[in-house]
């Protein structure tokens, strides 16, 4: 038994704890094994025949990570690995979904109910900043003290192992999307090795086999060790003393088992006391045995890991027998264990297939070289849309990706690695009900629904309302407490009317009225509630929505961020009113005097809502409040929501409104192309291509798209936040969500195919659309023509559009494909 007290240290390569003498001698040494592995690739040529190949839906590299957001990623939506590739030096980190390190105890939100009048009326007076630090005030007066971020997405271990090392003749990587499987295959002059590793969703753990061929043997030390590394260039500092940390941490070596329990040092009643994890070890052939800390095994033929976490609210008594016997339960044979899990990862990720009629064949090209072609090129555009798919499903099940999906190898992620609700998190998750994988959907509803009461209590302390109040950042709880003078997010409000977009979406994809009665209704009346107490009657009769928050921008004139009707509240409610009303209408809830009378009253209050303005330049001003001035200096384009999802009806029959938009989408993207780099944040160049895509423009929406692959991927296929660097998730979900969105938009009675499509020809299968309408074949081709399969689970007439023309008024019948050359 070992026992030890980790500290935060410097941040080196790979979470190796490396002197800074050793950092250099490592770093030294890698170089060295790429130069010879360069040199072996110039002298074998085509003789490597085999090796510079991808699987069908994958993707290979030709180099191993330089540093871990590099690595590549296999997940199960509850647990992640993440495998560098490196062949002497190997870092494998185990990831958990549910492992974030407490550094606040949950806090309800400061007593700003209490004060709203005083707020709103600062807020009249034009003194938004004096508002921001009211609010400020209260909380020191409410024992919060300072700022409160998130508790710390953290990950549990890095499992090592250590070869001695030779010169590469043969080296690659790979990941197959249709298995989740990662692969890392070499060659040296003791013969040929591989290592693959899964996630599975069968069985719940993570599975590494790691073989021999050609005679050799395998010769490698095995241990563990905690990730002590933090991010020099985080965008969120934290004070990291000894309570944001672990500590007594121990960990067991045998020749069986490698399993470690971590206590957190600061955690809070009720919640997670720290985690355990565990490894099985079985070999085929040679020794095993525990040496100096680490498992040494010696000339054998193959290994078989498996390993499971599990974050445990009671350490005082160990969990880890019970992972060990569920260990134990599974069979203990790779293949029969990647057996179960295969169709369970290839029904989700082969629900839709993507083909652009692509010059070149990706199976070729590493990623590197794919990365290195004109990204505006279908090979690229098939090879992001899958890689995108890939990390997002595979980080979503037990919760909705996080900021990093499910991985990282860092104590201080950026942003705390949290669920940020005001845009990170919807474009995570932006593709899944078009791609026909609602399941993937219910995860972010359990984690709403988990948290409905701190909604509640947000509500009714913050804004003295019913309803539910949503914050711009959730964790392991759902208080509103994360805001100061400079970001006044207890003034957002548009959150709980921009989630019942999804439940509603939800529905109208996949007919489920079940859903949609005990689910989907109740928590988009609870938004409405919230409107009913929140919003006053300004002397021109429209509702003002006071305080407001468009996230997080401030007007060109005020250099605070909180604000008198952000354009974005007024989207969020409008579209909330919408779809209750025709949610009601759905479940027949007009048939008696109470639902009429609801639907009477949202009625109202949607036809109270302002309408929308644009500003001296023709743009759609982000603020509908006096003189507040836009300002294009910005990463968001949140007062584009109307166009994100369903379209609003507001802007689509109004031309100058439209043009509106295309004059902010322009404006927004001058800002960016004037940065050094690129600009910052990925999902602001989603929202913009979302918005492009409602507006039927393929060319802005085929720039967005390229914009995108130009500056957020890394060569293992993940996305980054800024230009190149922050491992991060959003632009995973996003950039196949953009694609998906230029193909077809839908809408009760409407199907419109190729709104935005910039490709002259290819093909789509499996999509799905409003209405439950299935896609089964979309076909296009360069002469024009147009085939389409669709199949309804009900039966309904549909007008037919494409390209933005209406070509068809058809009536579907339940059940029946109707098939159409348009």
């Amino acid at each position: 038994m070992r026992r030890h007290t980790p500290h935060i240290c410097r941040r080196v390569l790979l979470g190796l704890n490396l002197t800074p003498a050793g950092l250099c001698l490592a770093l030294a040494g890698l170089c060295l094994a790429l130069s010879n592995f360069s040199s072996a690739q110039t002298r074998l040529g085509s003789a490597l025949t085999g090796w510079h190949e991808g699987p069908e839906r994958g993707f290979y590299s030709e180099q191993p990570a330089l540093t871990w957001d590099e690595s590549l990623l296999t997940g199960n939506g509850t647990m992640g690995l993440m495998v560098a590739g490196r062949p002497y030096h190997e870092a494998l980190v185990l990831n958990h979904s549910e492992l974030f390190l407490p550094i606040h105890e949950p806090l309800i939100p400061p007593t700003q109910g209490n004060h709203l009048q005083e707020i709103r009326q600062l807020m009249l007076e034009g003194r938004y900043q004096d508002a921001s630090e009211r609010v400020v005030e209260l909380s020191h007066a409410d024992g919060f003290g300072r700022k409160r971020q998130s508790d710390l997405f953290i990950p549990a271990f890095q499992l090592n192992l250590s070869t001695d090392s030779l010169r590469l003749k043969r080296y690659k990587r790979q990941v197959d999307f249709l298995t989740g499987e990662v692969t890392v295959r070499w060659q040296d002059r003791r013969g040929t090795y591989t290592r693959q590793a899964f996630a599975s969703r069968a069985d719940g753990v993570v599975v590494l086999r790691f073989a021999s061929e050609q005679g050799a043997c395998i010769d490698t030390d095995i241990d563990l060790s905690l990730i002590n590394t933090y991010e020099e260039k985080r965008k969120v500092k934290f004070c990291l003393d000894d309570s944001f940390n672990l500590r007594d941490v121990d960990t067991l070596l045998t020749t069986r088992w490698l399993t470690l329990s971590a206590h957190y040092a600061s955690p809070w009643q009720g919640g997670y006391e720290g985690y355990e994890g565990a490894i099985s070890v079985a070999h085929d052939g040679g020794t095993l045995a525990v040496t100096d800390g680490h498992l040494e095994v010696r000339g054998a033929h193959s290994l078989l890991l498996i390993g499971l976490v599990a974050p445990s609210r009671h350490l005082s008594t160990s969990g880890i027998p019970a992972l060990q016997a569920t260990i134990d339960a599974l069979p203990q044979d790779y293949d029969a264990l990647l057996a179960r899990h295969r169709p369970l990862q290839e029904e989700l990720m082969a629900s839709i297939s993507l083909d652009l009629h692509a010059q070149t064949a990706h199976t070729k090209l590493s990623s590197e070289q794919l990365l290195a072609l004109d990204h505006a090129d279908p090979t690229v555009v098939e090879q992001l849309f899958d890689a995108g798919r890939y990390h997002t499903l595979s980080a979503t099940g037990l919760n909705p990706p996080n900021l990093q999906g499910i991985w990282g190898a860092t104590m201080t992620p950026p942003w705390a690695g949290d669920y940020t609700t005001n845009g990170n998190l919807p474009t995570a998750v932006s593709h899944f009900l078009q791609a026909s994988t609602p399941q993937l959907m219910l995860p972010l509803f359990n984690k709403l629904e988990s948290q409905m009461d701190h909604y509640r209590t947000n509500a009714r302390v913050l804004f003295r309302c019913r309803g539910i109040h949503i914050p711009s950042h959730i964790c392991l709880h759902g208080y509103d407490t994360q805001f100061d003078a400079t970001w006044p997010m207890t003034f957002w409000t548009a959150g709980a009317a921009w989630y019942a977009q999804f439940y509603y979406d939800y529905y109208l994809h996949t007919l489920d009225l079940d859903f949609l009665r005990h689910r989907a209704l109740p928590f988009m009346e609870e938004a409405a509630a919230f409107y009913d107490d929140f919003l006053t009657l300004g002397d021109d009769g429209y509702w003002v929505f006071n305080p407001s928050y468009s996230p997080e921008n401030h007007p060109g004139n005020s250099p605070s961020q909180a604000c008198i009707n952000a354009t974005m509240d007024v989207m969020a409610a409008r579209a909330l009113y919408r779809d209750l009303i025709a949610a009601a209408k759905a479940l027949g809830l007009e048939e008696d005097d109470e639902g009429r009378g609801k639907v009477a009253h949202w009625q109202d209050m949607l036809d109270h809502l302002p309408p929308y303005l644009l500003d001296a330049d023709g743009c759609l001003r982000e603020w509908l409040w006096g003189d507040l001035a836009d300002n294009h200096q910005h990463r968001h384009a949140s007062h584009l929501l109307g166009l994100f999802y369903q379209h609003d009806e507001a802007i689509m029959a109004d031309a100058a409104l439209r043009e509106g938009c295309r004059r902010v989408i322009d404006r927004r993207m001058d800002y960016r192309r004037s940065i050094p780099g690129g600009g910052e944040m990925a999902f602001g160049i989603t929202q913009l291509a979302f918005a492009a895509t409602a507006l039927g423009d393929a060319d802005r929406a085929q720039d967005l798209l390229t914009y995108a692959a130009d500056n957020y991927w890394q060569r293992n296929l993940m996305t980054t936040h800024d230009t190149h660097t922050i491992f991060n998730a959003d632009m995973s979900g996003g950039y196949p969500a953009i694609v998906l969105r230029m193909l077809a938009y839908s809408e009760a009675g409407l199907v419109s195919l190729l709104p935005a499509c910039p490709w002259a020809e290819g093909c789509i299968e499996g999509m799905t659309l409003r209405g439950g309408i299935r896609v089964k074949s979309l076909a296009w081709s360069a002469d024009g023509h147009v085939q389409v399969s669709l199949l309804s689970p009900t039966s309904q007439a549909v007008r037919l559009e494409v390209r933005g023309r209406q070509v068809a008024d058809v009536h579907l019948q339940a059940g029946q494909v109707w098939e159409g050359e348009l």
